[in-house]
């Protein structure tokens, strides 16, 4: 925690800054380890010197800043995404001050997960409301999300057979990797309709392993191939096999017609590309 000490002093020092809030797994009451990273949120009205990094010099050396944003009721907020070390990344995010006023009200879902005030200078975090310390339970698509996860499923898949056959295995890779987005979007839904949607879930598939079925984990190690085209032509033909298995079975748990037409069309495409390629 020693990091966390040389933030708080450093934050003591700019009069811009009013509030320190720690969130993430070292915030919250999952599982941490020395790897986990520090996601501080800065609250002020005066971040003027984030315009370039001489401020991270302040707290200590580092390697690596990368300059990003995101979205939060109705503010995009400016954040640094810092390693100091190779045990210490920090996630950095400025919030405009007057976003307190609106948290005492609710709790974003991040919050709602574990948080920590680390500082406040002037008592305005002290209305914040206690976190649950649970995970936002995942919501059931609508038609539209689910008809919206086949066709660019399928879209994809079309792509990765396409470049196969013109033998360009990076953009395969790179295809490949957007239809296993929809693949990991619709195992979400799929395991979720198994359990009467109580299931939460973190970005990105992270920690996957926790949450999903076993057959299907063991299917996924199938669906991943080397950097050669046939191997990945195997892991196409069990992505698809995957896929259509899973969002069968969770567009019938949903009431929603299964997408047929696009299934027959691209593995139509996918057949004809394998004997192009004069695969086993």
């Amino acid at each position: 925690m020693e990091q966390i000490e040389k933030i708080k002093q450093w934050a003591l020092g700019r009069p811009g800054i009013s509030v320190l809030i720690l969130s993430g797994s070292l915030a919250g009451k999952g599982k941490k380890d020395e790897l986990s990273d520090y996601d501080i949120a800065v609250y002020g009205n005066d971040f003027s010197f984030i315009g370039d990094d001489k401020w991270l010099l302040e707290i200590g050396d580092y390697c690596i800043c990368i300059h990003a944003h995101f979205e939060l009721m109705g503010h995009t907020i400016p954040s640094r995404l810092t390693i100091f070390d190779p045990y210490c990344k920090v996630d950095f995010s400025f919030h405009p001050l007057q976003l307190i006023d609106e948290l005492t009200k609710k709790l974003p879902w991040e919050y709602e997960m574990g948080y920590k005030v680390l500082l406040d200078k002037n008592g305005l975090a002290q209305q914040l409301q206690s976190p649950s310390y649970k995970n936002p339970v995942l919501e059931k698509p609508t038609i539209q999300d689910f008809q919206r996860n086949e066709n660019e499923f399928w879209f994809e898949i079309y792509h990765v057979a396409k470049y196969l056959r013109r033998g360009d295995l990076w953009t395969v890779k790179f295809r490949d990797w957007s239809a296993k987005e929809n693949l990991r979007q619709m195992m979400e839904w799929n395991q979720a309709s198994r359990v009467k949607w109580k299931l939460s879930v973190k970005d990105c598939g992270k920690d996957m392993e926790e949450w999903i079925d076993r057959k299907v984990w063991k299917d996924l190690f199938s669906c991943f191939g080397d950097f050669d085209a046939q191997d990945s032509w195997k892991a196409l033909k069990n992505t698809i096999q995957l896929y259509r298995n899973l969002t069968r079975e969770t567009a019938a748990a949903l009431g929603f017609p299964y997408n047929q037409k696009a299934d027959a069309a691209i593995s139509e495409f996918v057949k004809e590309s394998k004997k192009v390629l004069n695969f086993r």
